[in-house]
C-alpha cells in the first residue's frame, strides 16, 4: 500500500486500550495528527483530546469534517452498534471497524449463537429465554452447572456461572427482578457450562481474508484464583502457551473461516479486530464470545508486542488487503496488571490523587480511568491503570510489572496478585 499524504486520524474511546492503540500509531510514519475522543490522562501526553459525544454520529461528522480526519479507529463496541461505520462508510471516509449488522457477534449474544448454529461452529448449547420459568426448565432438562448471559452489552459483565441452585436464583434475581444490566438482559442466553481453559485468539479481518494476530489469557474475576464477580479485566499475559499450531489450526477450520464466511453470506463482511473467546475441552476449541474489537486489558499486551505498523495493519484491513499485510511479532512475553479501585466493579471511590507517574523510567503503564488536572493525575473510575512487563521469559515479564505497581500509588490501590500463573504453570508441566 503507498499512501504518499500524511493521515489526519480520530480515534474513538477513553480507556485503556485506547491508550495502547494511541501509543502503537501516534509516530507512525503515516501519521499527520491523531485526536482521541475523548481520550484520557494518558493520550493527552502523544495526541490531542477532544470532547465528543461518541454516541453522536452528526456530532462525530461536524468535527470530522472541521479537522480534515481521513481516517477513523473505534476502540470500543458501542459505537459500533451505533452505526458508526455504516454512518461514515456513506460519508466516503474510512473507518477501521465492523458494521453495525456484524458487530451484533459481539452486541447480541443470541445473533451469535444462532449465526454459530446455521453455520456449525463448535460453541456450547444454548437456549433463548426471558422469564424465570423457561430458565427453571432448562435447568430441569440439562441440569447443573449453566451459565447465564444477557443478550445485549454488559460492560463485560453480564456473565453469571450458576454452579448450584443458589447461584441461579441470585443470577435471576440480579438480571431479570433487579435488572442491573438493563434492556441487555430482557433476553437471556442460558448455556451448558463448558469444563476446560479459557483462551481468547485475536484477528484482523478485511471482510474475506484474516490474520491472526497473537493470543492471550485474561483475567476476568476480581480475586486471585479467580474468585468474586466478573469485572471488565483485571490483567493478561500474551502469547498464551496453550495456543500451539495444531490448536490455531482447528481455530482456523472450524471457527474463523466459516464465521468471515456467514457475515459475507449475511451482506455484512466484517472488518476489524475479530476477538474469540475460546474454551478449551479435551482439545477442542468451542466459542464462549465473539468480541468485535480489541480487549481490554488484552490490547495492553497485544499491541506491544507488535513490531510492523499497526497503522498499516488498520489501512490494509479497510482496504481489503490483509492478505498481503505480513504482522512482524515480538518474541517476548507480555504481563499487563489492573490498578483498580478498591471496591470494583461495585461502588468505588473517584479523585484519589495518582502519585509515581512522573519517577517512571521509560516502563509501560497504559491509562483507563484517569483524568489530568493542574499537573497531577487523578483515579477517575474503577479500572484507572495498566502497568506492562515485557521479557523473554514469562516470569521475568510477570516480575516486571509487578515492580512498576510499586511506584504507583492511590488511595484504596487494589490489584490481583496472580496474573499469568496459568501461564507459568503451563510452560513448567509442558
Amino acid at each position: 500500500m503507498i499512501i504518499n499524504e500524511k493521515l489526519n486520524v480520530l480515534l474513538i474511546g477513553s480507556g485503556g486500550r485506547e491508550h495502547a492503540i494511541a501509543n502503537s500509531i501516534f509516530d507512525d510514519k503515516k501519521m499527520n495528527k491523531l485526536f482521541c475522543a475523548p481520550g484520557n490522562a494518558g493520550t493527552r501526553d502523544i495526541a490531542e483530546n477532544v470532547i465528543l459525544n461518541i454516541m453522536d454520529n452528526n456530532e462525530i461528522y461536524d468535527f470530522v469534517k472541521k479537522q480534515k480526519i481521513d481516517f477513523i479507529i473505534v476502540g470500543p463496541e458501542q459505537p459500533l452498534e451505533n452505526g458508526i461505520v455504516d454512518y461514515f462508510k456513506n460519508k466516503d471516509i474510512k473507518v477501521f471497524g465492523p458494521c453495525s449488522y456484524a458487530a451484533q457477534l459481539e452486541t447480541s449474544k443470541l445473533f451469535a449463537r444462532n449465526i454459530m448454529e446455521e453455520y456449525e461452529i463448535p460453541q456450547p448449547a444454548f437456549f433463548e429465554c426471558s422469564n424465570q420459568d423457561q430458565i427453571l426448565e432448562i435447568r430441569d432438562k440439562i441440569g447443573l452447572p449453566l451459565v447465564l448471559k444477557a443478550d445485549g452489552l454488559a460492560a463485560g459483565k453480564g456473565v453469571i456461572i450458576c454452579r448450584n441452585d443458589a447461584d441461579l436464583e441470585n443470577a435471576i434475581e440480579v438480571m431479570l427482578n433487579q435488572k442491573k444490566f438493563g434492556s441487555a438482559s430482557d433476553k437471556i442466553s442460558v448455556e451448558e457450562c463448558l469444563i476446560g481453559e479459557e483462551l481468547s485468539v485475536f484477528a484482523v479481518c478485511d471482510g474475506l481474508n484474516f490474520k491472526f494476530i497473537n493470543s492471550a489469557q485474561d483475567h476476568k474475576r476480581i480475586y486471585d484464583n479467580d474468585k468474586g464477580p466478573n469485572t471488565g479485566g483485571m490483567g493478561a499475559y500474551c502469547p498464551a502457551p496453550l495456543f500451539t499450531q495444531e490448536l490455531k489450526n482447528k481455530v482456523e477450520k472450524s471457527i474463523l473461516v466459516p464465521i468471515l464466511q456467514a457475515m459475507n453470506d449475511k451482506g455484512a463482511p466484517f472488518k476489524g479486530f475479530l476477538y474469540i473467546g475460546l474454551m478449551i475441552n479435551e482439545g477442542m476449541p468451542y466459542v464462549i464470545e465473539f468480541n468485535v474489537r480489541l480487549g481490554d486489558p488484552e490490547a495492553q499486551v497485544l499491541l506491544p508486542l507488535i513490531e510492523s505498523s499497526l497503522f498499516d495493519m488498520m489501512l490494509d484491513s479497510v482496504d481489503g488487503n490483509i492478505k498481503e499485510h505480513n504482522i512482524t511479532l515480538s518474541s517476548d512475553y507480555a504481563v499487563t496488571v489492573v490498578l483498580a479501585s478498591k471496591g470494583y466493579p461495585d461502588k468505588y471511590n473517584k479523585n484519589m490523587k495518582i502519585e509515581g507517574l512522573n519517577n517512571l523510567d521509560n516502563e509501560l503503564v497504559f491509562h483507563a480511568g484517569t483524568k489530568y488536572k493542574s499537573g497531577i493525575y487523578y483515579a477517575n473510575g474503577g479500572r484507572v491503570l495498566n502497568v506492562v512487563g515485557k521479557d523473554k521469559d514469562l516470569i521475568v515479564a510477570k516480575n516486571k510489572a509487578y515492580s512498576i505497581i510499586k511506584k504507583i500509588n492511590f488511595e484504596n490501590k487494589y490489584y490481583r496478585k496472580d496474573i499469568s500463573d496459568k501461564g507459568i504453570d503451563k510452560l513448567k508441566h509442558d
